[in-house]
């Protein structure tokens, strides 16, 4: 630090610093200004890593971080804060100060005194809001007010005024309605903080204390937002309060909302839908719930108030709709439910405030709530339902037209009618007194609306008469609704299926005259292609909607009848396609055709024997089709035809290509399709160039999920030689030419582009071939002199894409997928499959080290195929199906080449790259492992700076984004230390034993990182960072106890104490001997002394120049230290010092 700053700043310099922080447009000033502020306002939560940067294996000394002379510890850095945060007034600076004093709090509470703490609670948190909240914004008071809860939540059990302030605030709200506004304000940061999950270590200490606050206070905070809301209606009237009165209703409904919003059981909910998710209210609260008015001024409310403040009582009229049934007495909820039947009737009627788009989404949102928890059994003979369902329906027929108003309020009014519909049985239909012929009437409408809404909604947004989304767009959207439309129809099939006929029909008709006039413009063909997407999307979920137990026969024959008709509609669309018409067809009609197939597919041609016979019956008196047989020709024809006819990047091809792969699995599935005429054409047939995806070299994974599914089709029973030979004609043929050209031709764009269909396509192929019979007959195929083109390919050092596809290509063919590559002892294909891989290995590992082609983009023209190479590498050592330590027995140096140009690769790799490029980083720790595995590490033959490097690079994968690859670090780190160790006593691993004993910095280095990384950090996979740490600590633990010891002299003194017996019951737990049983003890040790720090609390503080304690000895009373005479190569007597032999970083 310069000397200036050792001087304490005036307050005008860090209101400018603390706006320059949050605000400059400069990042230089920016990160000058936070690093000033860090100087003054020290949280001490940083990482030792965050703190000093990366530094090399020779820095031995414990790095400190600066900070201002007067800041001692936790507890001074919060008095310091506070008085900044009362002397300022800027808006930035008090912003930045409640951030960095919420992060201290979070962590260092615990060590300040009760005073400082109460301090903390009182005077700088709720002082500064009580003092300023009339300068302050309300984003601001929200800030402060959450970490004024955050000390609430860790001072709870340990300070009476903790609990005490949400009393404060309460009475505090008395004052004015300004104050009453802040109080609502307040209470809502407290309910949401509380509500909101902290870090990991923290959670069992905040279920304690949420529980409390939920038994406690909770209860009285729902009160007093109730109370307001009564107050504050009754005095809308007046003028003179009237918009004050505005600003308590709306704050007071989002604090009712954020209370019946809270997790009241304990578990995090379910976002995933937001259908009849139940509110687990507690039982106490039925005192405040169950009166007699208690929706009353809710429905008040609302027809007295305008927007927004009226859309928020409907918003909390939902949360109300959603409380649990099992909450009310029967006798309650009849009443209840007949009260918010009678609100929500009065409002649909006279249309009270629905013309604001916010109120009518809500409302729409309560009909879905309210009918998803109540089933409304209890009332269904009373004249209310009929009411109810009256208004509803009449609302939802003007509802459903209103679609580019309020798109997303369709799908609750379908939810609404779907619920109603779930409970309605078709013998119900003439029952009035249940209202059943209101239903029976209404579900039909329902449909016809809806469908007709959204086929009039596609055309004014194709013809650009609104500028509302397409609904089509968003298909995920679109067949959630057509499934609620599917079970609308199901439930009632007899009269909605005739329904969605005749709409389909009537569109149909349509089309066709418009195709029969010959005056037909592609703009009018596309619009009326895109409304049919509707019928059809509908006939396809409501098919799939067919439940086998639950149909019957007229059902099935109602299906066949809309499946013929959809067939009708796609011969006519094909046709229309191969017309004079140049327009494409929009691709959601042709969507929509998929769904259908694959409905009618998985409804009527599934895994198992559905009774059927009514769907064929019918089918074949529509179209001719007697079986599933036919059927699935058909859809084959079907896939086939847009495979010739749709464009790579067309959603239509991917998902025929999911139909076809569908189509291929399954056991019944695979051999229905494999015996079609038009499987059989198209195994003849595959590589055509009809197929217009297949021309592109881009779109791999198409192309494998095509091949792929020819695979599994092909290898169905047992293919024969001269199947597969055919099969793979096309193929031998291309690769035959190929190998005829010579380097230069092959470097032309054209053959550089067959040559990446190629390696695609036959990588897609092998993907699925999962038997080592089938794996032999390609492996003898490309053998026979074809393998050489892979080769080749490698050496088009003008194009990395034809690499890393032949790179790609070895990774699968190496695979030992399913135990494909098993072999028979006697036979050699593995040896031969480890050369050729090897060689490919050198070949490529030389053109990376030694090319000099311009780099335009590291990661593809040079990680990519790197990557690959590490994944061919590691699953060569990883599938066991050759015996790779005998061959330098025999002389064979393909083990030597491939392990040489590897090692060659590590040693050129940037260590910073292993986290930029995550892929990279994965391939690289997933190779390691395999490759230094105990019974691999002497074939090696590593050399010191291969090892220097290989650390470095498993220190850098620690902090990789992925926790796999942490953990693959951590096991390459134990494997050459456990060789080291194991080889001191038996002989072995003499190469390892060397590099560990003559790299003393490096051991230290790596124990200095793992401690601070257990020690400081909470990481999900401690076990894998224990086992190289016990291995380190038998190495040097000395220096172990020594960096621990350091650590523990920068904590603060009231928690050096239970620290130190921490930490010594973890370093005693286990004899420091290379043992199994002494592993897992220490391991055990560790997860002990994990939890027992996140149960006290003691959070590491990062050491700093001014928190430096008396020196400490962990181990000083114990008689039986089990730490002396540490094992293996640099252990205590052979240990350098730290700082010998240090190296440049």
């Amino acid at each position: 630090m310069d000397s200036g700053e050792q001087q304490q700043p005036t307050l005008a310099q860090l209101d400018t610093w603390c706006e320059q922080a949050l605000s400059s447009p400069v990042p230089e000033q920016r990160e000058e200004a936070e690093r000033r502020l860090r100087y003054y306002f020290p949280t001490f939560s940083e990482t030792p890593a965050e703190m000093s940067g990366a530094h090399g294996f020779g820095a031995g000394q414990q790095q400190v971080m600066a900070v201002f002379p007067a800041i001692k510890g936790p507890a001074d850095a919060a008095s310091w804060m506070a008085m900044f945060l009362r002397q300022s007034s800027r808006v930035f600076s008090l912003s930045y100060i409640v951030r960095r004093l919420r992060v201290l709090v979070l962590n260092h509470l615990a060590v300040m005194s009760n005073d400082q703490k109460t301090d903390l609670l009182g005077n700088a948190l709720l002082g500064t809001i009580q003092e300023k909240f009339l300068e302050l914004p309300p984003f601001l008071i929200d800030d402060t007010a959450r970490a004024l809860a955050l000390v609430m939540m860790f001072t709870w059990f340990d300070l009476p005024e903790s609990a005490d302030v949400v009393d404060t605030v309460l009475e505090m709200a008395a004052a004015s309605d300004k104050h009453q506004i802040l109080a609502l304000q307040m209470l809502r940061a407290f309910v949401e903080e509380f509500n909101k999950e902290l870090p990991h270590r923290f959670i069992s200490r905040q279920r304690r204390v949420v529980v409390t606050f939920r038994d406690k206070q909770l209860k009285s905070i729902f009160e007093h937002s109730l109370s307001a809301m009564r107050s504050a209606i009754s005095r809308l009237s007046d003028p003179d309060r009237g918009r004050e009165q505005a600003m308590v209703l709306s704050q007071a409904l989002l604090v009712q909302r954020d209370c019946l919003a809270f997790d009241f059981i304990g578990l995090a909910p379910d976002e995933s839908s937001d259908d009849a998710v139940a509110i687990q209210i507690p039982s106490t609260w039925k005192d405040i719930i169950q009166t007699d008015d208690f929706l009353d001024p809710y429905f008040d409310g609302y027809k007295r108030c305008s927007p927004p403040v009226s859309s928020q009582f409907v918003e909390v009229l939902v949360m109300i709709a959603s409380i649990r049934r099992s909450f009310y007495m029967e006798s309650v909820r009849v009443a209840f439910v007949k009260r918010m039947c009678s609100g929500i009737v009065e409002i649909l009627t006279n249309g009270i405030g629905l013309d604001d788009v916010e109120n009518y989404h809500h409302m729409h949102r309560l009909l879905a709530r309210f009918r998803c928890i109540h089933t409304l059994i209890e009332i269904e003979d009373s004249p209310i339902y009929r009411e109810l369902l009256a208004a509803v329906a009449a609302f939802s027929l003007t509802g459903l037209t209103l679609y580019e108003w309020s798109p997303n309020s369709i799908a609750p009014l379908l939810t609404f009618w779907s619920k109603v519909a779930s409970t309605h049985d078709m013998r119900d239909n003439a029952n009035a007194e249940i209202s059943g012929d209101l239903i029976a009437s209404t579900l039909p409408q329902i449909i016809r609306e809806y469908m007709r809404a959204m086929i009039l909604a596609t055309m004014r947004v194709a013809t650009g008469e609104t500028l509302a989304d397409n609904p089509l767009e968003n298909v995920d959207a679109l067949l959630d609704s057509m499934a609620l439309v599917a079970n609308i129809a199901r439930s009632s099939y007899e009269a909605c299926a005739p329904v969605i006929l005749e709409i389909f029909r009537e569109m149909a008709a349509k089309y066709q005259a418009l195709l029969n006039s010959g005056q037909a413009g592609d703009d009018a063909v596309v619009v009326i292609e895109g409304q049919l997407a509707w019928p059809v999307y509908a006939v396809a979920q409501c098919i799939s909607a067919r439940q086998p137990y639950k149909s019957l026969p007229e059902d099935d024959r109602l299906d066949a009848e809309m499946f013929a008709t959809g067939l009708e509609l796609d011969r006519l669309v094909q046709q229309r396609i191969q017309s004079s018409i140049t327009a494409p067809p929009p691709e959601s009609l042709e969507l929509a055709f998929l769904q259908m197939y694959q409905g009618f597919r998985a409804s009527y041609i599934g895994e198992q024997n559905y009774k059927t016979n009514a769907v064929y019956a019918k089918l074949s008196s529509f179209v001719g089709l007697k079986d599933s047989s036919s059927v699935l020709e058909l859809v084959l024809q079907k896939v086939l035809f847009n495979f010739r006819t749709w464009s790579s990047q067309s959603l239509v091809i991917q998902r025929s290509l999911q139909l076809f792969h569908d189509m291929s699995i399954g056991y019944v599935s695979v051999r229905q399709v494999a015996k079609l005429d038009t499987v059989k054409l198209l195994l003849a047939n595959h590589s055509s160039e009809q197929f217009q995806f297949l021309r592109s070299i881009d779109e791999f994974k198409l192309r494998s999920q095509y091949y792929a599914g020819l695979a599994r089709i092909l290898f169905t029973g047992d293919a024969t030689l001269s199947q597969f030979s055919q099969f793979m004609q096309p193929w031998a043929q291309a690769i035959d030419r190929l190998m005829g050209l010579s380097d230069a031709q092959l470097a032309q764009d054209s053959v550089r582009a067959e040559l990446i269909r190629i390696l695609r396509d036959l990588r897609g192929f092998l993907s699925a071939v999962s038997s080592k019979t089938n794996y032999i007959l390609f492996f003898d195929w490309i053998s026979a002199g074809r393998m050489r083109l892979v080769h080749r390919c490698l050496q088009i050092d003008n194009d990395p894409r034809v690499q890393v596809a032949a790179l790609k290509f070895l990774a699968e063919f190496v695979y030992n997928r399913t135990q494909r590559l098993n072999f028979d002892v006697t036979s050699a294909n593995g040896i031969l499959i480890f050369r050729e891989a090897s060689a490919a290995i050198w070949e490529y590992g030389n053109f990376i080290l030694k090319s000099s082609q311009p780099v335009r983009d590291v990661y593809k023209d040079r990680y990519k195929g790197v990557a690959v190479c590490f994944n061919v590498m590691m699953r060569l050592i990883t599938g066991k199906y050759v015996a790779i330590g005998v061959m330098p027995l025999y002389g064979d140096t393909a083990l030597e080449h491939a392990y040489g140009i590897v090692l060659e690769l590590l040693k050129k790799l940037p260590v910073s790259d292993v986290i930029a490029y995550p892929k990279l980083g994965k391939a690289t720790m997933s190779m390691l492992e395999a490759l230094l595995a105990k019974n691999n590490i002497d074939l090696v033959g590593l050399d010191e700076m291969a090892y220097e490097q290989i650390m470095r690079l498993c220190v850098e994968a620690f902090d990789h984004a992925e926790t796999t690859v942490s953990s693959h670090a951590c096991s390459v780190i134990d494997n050459v230390l456990t060789s080291a160790i194991e080889g001191t006593d038996s002989g072995k691993h003499a190469n390892a034993v060397r590099l560990v004993r003559d790299r003393p910095d490096i051991v230290k280095y790596l124990l200095r990182t793992l401690l601070n990384i257990v020690l400081f950090e909470d990481r999900p996979n401690d076990w894998s960072f224990s086992r190289p740490l016990f291995c380190l600590v038998v190495l040097d633990g000395d220096f172990a106890l020594q960096h621990t010891s350091q650590i523990v002299q920068y904590q603060h003194a009231e928690r050096r104490e239970e620290l130190i017996k921490a930490l010594k019951d973890l370093f005693s737990a286990a004899d420091f001997v290379l043992t199994t049983s002494n592993r897992d003890s220490f391991t055990q040790a560790l997860t002990h002394y994990r939890r027992e720090v996140t149960s006290k609390n003691l959070i590491l503080m990062v050491p700093t120049n001014q928190t430096l304690g008396a020196t400490v000895d962990i181990m000083a009373h114990d008689t039986t230290s089990k730490m002396s005479g540490a094992q293996g190569p640099g252990g205590n007597g052979d240990a350098k010092d730290s700082e010998e032999g240090a190296m440049a970083d």
